[in-house]
C-alpha cells in the first residue's frame, strides 16, 4: 500500500503557498495560490476508483470544527486509501470559503464536503459547483438551500431544545439567563437559539437579561460573562451554543467566584472534564467522529453515482455528571 501526505505550508517570507508532497521517498512540488488549504492530505492504493474529494471547512480554529476536519482527514485515510483529498479551511471568511470551492473545481474534484461558514453566504459554493456537475454534500451546518445532493449532520434545533429544557430544571423554572449565540447567520446558531425559543424563552418565570454573540470563541466569551457578572448580580444561568464559549465563561465566573449554571454543545475534551470535576454543568454531546464518517461515505456514493438520502441524522446526548465518565475517553 503507498499512502501519499501532503502538507501545505505558509512561508511568510516569500509570501509563497508551497505544497511539499512526500510518497514512497519521491517528492512533488506544486505551487499555490492564497485560496488554497492550509491542510491538505492525499492517500493512494486503488479500491474505490481513485475518487477525488473536496472538503470546505468553514474554519479549523475553533474545537469543535477542528474535530470534524481531523476525524474527516482520518477516516478517509483509514477507510479510502485510494482517494485524494483536499481539506481546506475556510478561516470563517465566506469570501475564501467561495475562493476555495473555485479552487476545488480546477482540481476537478469529484465531490465537495461542505462545512458552511454562512447559511445565506455560502449557498454560492452549490451554484459554482453545480455549474461543474460536481455534488455537494454539506456536513455539520447548513446553507438555506436544499438542492445539495445530502445533509448529514445533528438536528441543532433539538441541542436548542435539550439545553432549555435542562437549565429550566435546574432553575425550578424561574431566575435570570444569559445566552452566548455562536456566529450570527450560521444555521448552528439560528437553530440553537430557535430550539431555546421553544423551550426555555416560552417559560414565565424566566427572564433573559441578556444575549450576544461570542463568534463561538472561548476568549470572547469570558470577556463578556465578566462585563455580564458586574451588570447582573442575580445572574443564575449561561446558556453557551458551543463548549468554546461554555468554557471561556466558567472561566469569568469562576475568576469572580460566581457559581453559575452553565451549560454548552460539542463534548469538547475540557468541557467533560470540567463536567467531571464538579465546575461545569452539562454539554450536549455532537457527535464529529459520527458525522465525519458519515459523510466521507456519503460523498464517496455520491461520487461513484450511488442512490444516498437526503438527510443523515447524528443524535445529540445530554451528559452530566451522572453519565460524564460514559464519554470522557472517547
Amino acid at each position: 500500500m503507498r499512502v501519499k501526505k501532503l502538507l501545505s505550508t505558509i512561508v511568510a517570507c516569500t509570501l509563497m503557498l508551497s505544497l511539499v508532497a512526500c510518497s514512497s521517498g519521491k517528492n512533488e512540488n506544486a505551487s499555490q495560490n492564497e485560496g488554497n488549504p492550509t491542510q491538505e492530505a492525499s492517500t493512494d492504493n486503488g479500491s474505490e476508483g481513485g475518487v477525488k474529494i473536496g472538503v470546505l471547512m468553514k474554519t479549523m480554529s475553533d474545537t469543535y470544527s477542528n474535530k470534524l476536519g481531523t476525524a474527516i482527514q482520518s477516516y478517509v485515510e483509514t477507510q479510502y486509501p485510494d482517494a485524494t483529498l483536499y481539506l481546506l479551511d475556510g478561516q470563517a471568511d465566506i469570501a475564501k470559503q467561495i475562493s476555495q470551492a473555485e479552487d476545488l473545481i480546477a482540481k476537478k474534484v469529484n465531490v465537495i464536503i461542505l462545512n458552511p461558514q454562512d447559511a445565506d453566504g455560502s449557498a454560492q459554493v452549490l451554484d459554482l459547483a453545480a455549474s461543474a456537475n460536481i455534488p455537494v454534500v454539506e456536513v455539520n451546518t447548513e446553507t438555506t438551500r436544499t438542492d445539495y445532493a445530502s445533509f448529514v449532520g445533528s438536528e441543532d434545533v433539538e441541542a436548542g431544545e435539550i439545553m432549555g429544557k435542562y437549565v429550566t430544571e435546574q432553575l425550578g423554572g424561574s431566575g435570570k439567563i444569559a445566552i452566548l449565540e455562536g456566529e450570527m447567520g450560521q444555521s448552528a446558531q439560528i437553530k440553537r437559539y430557535e430550539g431555546l425559543e421553544n423551550t426555555i424563552l416560552k417559560e414565565a418565570g424566566i427572564e433573559c437579561v441578556a444575549t450576544l454573540s461570542a463568534s463561538w470563541s472561548r476568549s470572547t466569551a469570558m470577556s463578556t460573562t465578566e462585563d455580564w457578572l458586574g451588570k447582573y448580580k442575580d445572574l443564575k444561568a449561561i446558556i453557551c451554543e458551543n463548549d468554546d464559549m461554555a468554557m471561556g465563561a466558567l472561566q469569568a465566573c469562576e475568576s469572580q467566584n460566581r457559581e453559575m449554571i452553565i451549560i454548552g454543545t460539542d463534548a469538547i475534551p475540557d468541557a467533560l472534564q470540567a463536567i467531571k470535576d464538579g465546575r461545569l454543568s452539562a454539554t450536549v454531546l455532537q457527535d464529529a467522529a459520527g458525522q465525519a464518517s458519515t459523510s466521507v461515505d456519503v460523498a464517496v456514493k455520491v461520487a461513484n453515482g450511488e442512490e444516498v438520502d437526503s438527510r443523515y441524522k447524528v443524535d445529540f446526548q445530554l451528559i452530566t455528571s451522572e453519565n460524564v465518565d460514559q464519554y470522557i475517553n472517547q
